[in-house]
C-alpha cells in the first residue's frame, strides 16, 4: 500500500489508537488489582449488634525482628497478610511482634470499645486511619505505667469513634515476651459496662473466699502453730497474688506504679507458691517418716525454685517461667503419688490431699498447652486454671481439717488408757472444741453476711433480696394483700465519680441508702441490685402509697445534699413503681422487677428526677 495514499494514513492512525486503548485497558485493570489487593478485611457493623468478635475477621502479620513501624507496615506487600480463622489470636511464646489490620465502616456514627482482654501483653499499640491518613494512636501495655491506659479497664480497652460512611481502618500491633494471645472484641459501651460489672462482681466473690481462706487458716495457725498451717497461708496468698496478677488486678489495685515488678510478679508468686507448698507438703505428710526420699526431692525442688528467682534478673523471663512451670508439674506430680500411696495406706486426710493435687495437677497441664497455644483460647480454657486452684486450696483446707479430726480421734485413745491423763485432756480438748466451734460458727455468720448482704451499703445484695421478696410476695398472694415495687436509680452518678473522685460516689450511695432505711418501714425490704441501682419492696402498699412514698423519698433525696471533705454534692433519683394487686400478684419477682424497671426507663427519659408508676399486668 502506498504509505502517501489516504487509506493507509487511516490505516496507521487506527492502529496507533488500538494500541493506546488496549494499554490504557491493561493499566486500569492493573490498578484494579492493586487496588483489591490491598484491600484489607472489612467488617460492617450494624447498630443492633453490641458485641463483634473480631478474632476470626482479622489479617495478620509476624514481624520476627520486632521493628517495623506504621509507616513501614502500610508499604508491605499484600502477601505478607494472612488471614487469621481462631477465634482467639494464639502465638504461644514468641520474640515476635504480630501485627493486625481490619476496616470497618458503619451506617451512622458510632462510638465503640475495642476490648483487648489479656492484661499480660507487654506492648499493645493501636492505629486508626481514615483515607489512608494517620487520625489517632494509642501506646499501652504491661511495659508502661497502669495510670497511661487510654482507659481505666484491667485489659486494654480502646476507644474507636466510627463516622457515618466513612471506612475506618485499625492497625494493631502487639508484642510480649509472656505467651501472645490477643483476645480481640469491638462493644458497644453500654454492653461493655454491663459485662464488666458481671466479671468484676465474679473476680470480687472469686477473691473473698481466697481471702477468707487465709484468715480462717492463719488464725488455725495462731491457736495451734503447727508449720503445716502457715506454709499454707503463705502458699494461698502467693496464689491469690498470682491469680490477681493474672487477671489484671494486681496491676491496677496493688502494684500500678510498679512497672518492673509487673514483669517479674508472676513468675515470683509461682516460685515462691512452689517453695511454700513444698514445705507445707513436708509438714502436712510427714514426709521424714513416710516419705523420706519424696522429702529430699522437695528440699532439691525448693533449692532449685530460690536458684531461679536469684537468675530471675539476669536470664529471660518466659524462660524463667517455663522452668517454673515444669517444677510446678513435677511436685505436683510428687505430691500426688505421695497422696494416693497414704490414702492406699488409710489415711483419711490424703483423699482430700490426693483429689486436690489431682485437680490442680489437670487445671496447670490445661494451662500451660493453652498458654503454648496448643490449645486454643477459650473461656473454658482460661477459667479452668483460677477454678482448678481454688479447689485445690478448698480441699487442702479440708485435708487440714480431718487432720485436726484425726489428732483428735489419737488424744481420745490415748486418753482411754490414763485415767487421770484423760481427764486433764478431756478438759483441753473440750475447751478447744468449742473454741473453735465458736470460730467455725463466727466464720460461717461472716460468711452467711458476705453472702446476703452488699459491703458497701450493709443492705441485702442482689441475690438474697430475690429470696426474702420472693417469699413475701408469696405470702401476699396468699392472702390477697397488694404490694409494689419501686426500682431506683442516682441520676448522672458517672458525673459525681468523675468529678468528686469514686470514694465520694460510694459515700453517695451510702447516704442514699440511709435516707432509704430511715424512711421505709420496717417490713419493707431494700436491696441493692447492681451499681447505683436499689429495689425496694412495699408489703401492703397500694398503688396510691407507693406513689406517696417513692415522692416523698425523690424530695428527701434533692434537699438532703452530701457533705463531702466540705463540698456540697447534690443530686437526684429516678423511680419506676411497680404496684401488684388482683390477678398480677401470680407475677414472680424478676417480672415485678422487669415491670419496674421499664418504668424507671421511661422515668429517666422523661428527664430524670422523677416518679413513674405502671400497674403490674399478668
Amino acid at each position: 500500500m502506498d504509505r502517501r495514499t489516504p487509506s493507509f494514513r487511516i490505516f496507521r492512525y487506527a492502529a496507533f489508537y488500538c494500541k493506546a486503548a488496549l494499554l490504557c485497558l491493561c493499566l486500569i485493570a492493573g490498578l484494579f488489582i492493586s487496588i483489591q489487593a490491598q484491600a484489607a478485611a472489612t467488617l460492617q457493623l450494624q447498630a443492633s449488634e453490641p458485641i463483634y468478635s473480631l478474632g476470626d475477621r482479622v489479617e495478620y502479620l509476624e514481624d520476627r525482628d520486632g521493628t517495623l513501624e506504621i509507616s513501614t507496615i502500610l508499604n508491605e506487600p499484600e502477601q505478607t497478610w494472612q488471614k487469621h480463622s481462631a477465634d482467639i489470636p494464639s502465638f504461644g511464646f514468641s520474640n515476635s511482634a504480630f501485627w493486625f489490620r481490619l476496616t470497618i465502616t458503619a451506617d451512622k456514627t458510632e462510638e465503640r470499645l475495642l476490648d483487648i482482654s489479656h492484661p499480660l501483653l507487654d506492648e499493645v499499640s493501636l492505629y486508626l486511619l481514615s483515607k489512608g491518613h494517620l487520625i489517632r494512636q494509642f501506646h499501652t501495655g504491661d511495659l508502661r505505667l497502669y495510670k497511661d491506659r487510654p482507659l481505666n479497664h484491667l485489659g486494654f480497652v480502646f476507644p474507636v469513634t466510627l463516622e457515618a460512611q466513612k471506612p475506618l481502618t485499625l492497625y494493631l500491633r502487639v508484642k510480649s515476651a509472656g505467651s501472645v494471645q490477643v483476645p480481640m472484641k469491638l462493644w458497644s459501651e453500654t454492653a461493655f459496662h454491663d459485662s464488666d460489672e458481671v466479671v468484676m462482681s465474679a473476680i470480687g466473690i472469686y477473691f473473698g473466699v481466697i481471702i477468707s481462706l487465709i484468715l480462717y487458716n492463719l488464725f488455725l495457725y495462731l491457736r495451734v502453730f503447727e508449720p503445716a498451717y502457715i506454709y499454707y497461708v503463705l502458699y494461698v496468698m502467693m496464689f491469690g497474688l498470682f491469680i490477681a496478677g493474672l487477671t489484671g488486678w494486681g496491676y491496677k489495685f496493688l502494684w500500678p506504679e510498679a512497672v518492673g515488678f509487673q514483669q517479674y510478679g508472676l513468675a515470683i508468686f509461682i516460685c515462691m507458691g512452689s517453695v511454700f507448698v513444698c514445705r507445707f507438703v513436708h509438714y502436712f505428710l510427714d514426709l521424714p517418716k513416710n516419705a523420706p526420699r519424696v522429702g529430699k526431692l522437695l528440699v532439691t525442688a525448693v533449692l532449685l525454685l530460690l536458684g531461679m528467682l536469684a537468675a530471675l534478673p539476669f536470664t529471660s523471663y518466659h524462660i524463667v517461667v517455663q522452668m517454673a512451670l515444669a517444677m510446678t508439674i513435677i511436685i505436683s506430680t510428687t505430691s500426688l503419688y505421695v497422696g494416693v500411696m497414704l490414702w492406699r495406706k488409710g489415711e483419711v486426710m490424703a483423699r482430700y490431699f490426693t483429689i486436690a493435687w489431682a485437680a490442680f495437677l489437670v487445671a496447670v497441664i490445661l494451662a500451660i498447652l493453652e498458654k503454648f497455644a496448643i490449645l486454643p483460647r477459650t473461656f473454658l480454657a482460661e477459667g479452668v486454671l483460677p477454678l482448678g486452684m481454688a479447689l485445690e486450696v478448698i480441699l487442702l483446707s479440708m485435708a487440714l481439717g480431718e487432720r485436726i479430726n484425726s489428732e483428735k480421734q489419737q488424744r481420745i485413745q490415748a486418753q482411754e488408757h490414763i485415767i487421770v491423763v484423760q481427764e486433764k485432756h478431756q478438759l483441753e480438748l473440750e475447751q478447744k472444741v468449742e473454741e473453735r466451734t465458736i470460730e467455725l460458727e463466727k466464720a460461717n455468720a461472716q460468711l452467711h453476711l458476705l453472702a446476703t448482704t452488699d459491703g458497701l451499703t450493709g443492705i441485702f445484695n442482689r441475690r438474697h433480696f430475690l429470696e426474702r421478696g420472693t417469699h413475701d410476695i408469696k405470702v401476699a398472694r396468699r392472702y390477697k394483700r397488694p404490694i409494689a415495687m419501686i426500682m431506683l436509680d442516682i441520676d448522672h452518678f458517672k458525673q459525681v465519680n468523675d468529678t468528686y473522685g469514686h470514694d465520694a460516689g460510694d459515700q453517695a450511695i451510702r447516704h442514699l441508702v440511709g435516707i432509704c432505711n430511715a424512711l421505709k418501714r420496717e417490713t419493707d425490704l431494700i436491696g441493692r441490685l447492681g451499681g447505683e441501682e436499689f429495689g425496694i419492696l412495699l408489703l401492703e402498699t397500694s398503688a396510691e402509697s407507693a406513689c406517696e412514698i417513692a415522692e416523698r423519698l425523690r424530695q428527701e433525696i434533692e434537699n438532703s445534699p452530701l457533705d463531702y471533705e466540705g463540698a456540697e454534692i447534690r443530686y437526684t433519683i429516678s423511680q419506676g413503681v411497680c404496684t401488684v394487686s388482683g390477678d398480677a400478684q401470680k407475677l414472680a419477682i424478676e417480672e415485678i422487677l422487669k415491670i419496674a424497671d421499664k418504668a424507671l426507663y421511661e422515668a429517666k427519659e422523661s428527664g430524670r428526677n422523677r416518679v413513674v408508676s405502671v400497674p403490674g399486668k399478668k
